[in-house]
């Protein structure tokens, strides 16, 4: 069996990831500055990368059928599917601070894996209105549309949106 974090697996998760992930979204809506795109497309790949680790297959060849299957169970099971890509620990937290010595925090699926378990509180006023300070500034940014307000983590809230991105993919076969 091949090591789950490769830098040639990761590569070829990351970017099958983007191409499902193309199929549920508009083009102009599929960058990095869309905070449902980087979700989606992470979701996916961590799922792609966990699934080709367990059946030593290459991401490319893990079959939509599978991975609908696995994105279908929900977060729970996603995080029990990545154990062995970022560790038990990892793969069960939430909000880990990438900056508190956390093991290989700099290899592309672990941080992958930070940002889809981050959470994402609600803002602060910051005028005397009560008005909410600007999207871009509460989301490191990035346009968000799924879910916005919701403070929860990205791979609790988009593994179903991932699962309806592999769907539209295995209609269009």
């Amino acid at each position: 069996m091949r090591p789950p974090n490769t830098s040639d697996g990761w590569d070829q998760a990351l970017a099958r990831a983007g191409q499902i992930t193309a199929s549920l979204q508009p083009p102009a809506l599929c960058t990095e500055r869309h905070w449902d795109f980087v979700g989606i497309r992470g979701v996916l790949a961590v799922v792609l990368q966990s699934l080709a680790h367990q059946t030593d297959r290459s991401p490319r060849d893990v079959p939509l059928e599978a991975l609908l299957w696995h994105c279908e169970q929900g977060g729970g099971h996603v995080r029990d599917l990545v154990v062995p890509l970022v560790g038990g620990q990892l793969a069960h937290s939430i909000d880990a601070d990438p900056e508190a010595g956390v093991p290989a925090a700099g290899d592309p699926p672990v941080a992958t894996w930070l940002w889809l378990t981050r959470l994402w509180p609600p803002p602060v006023p910051d005028d005397v209105d009560g008005l909410p300070p600007q999207h871009a500034r509460r989301h490191d940014g990035m346009i968000r549309g799924i879910a916005r307000g919701h403070p929860g983590a990205a791979v609790d809230l988009l593994t179903g949106w991932a699962a309806d991105a592999v769907r539209a993919c295995v209609t269009d076969a």
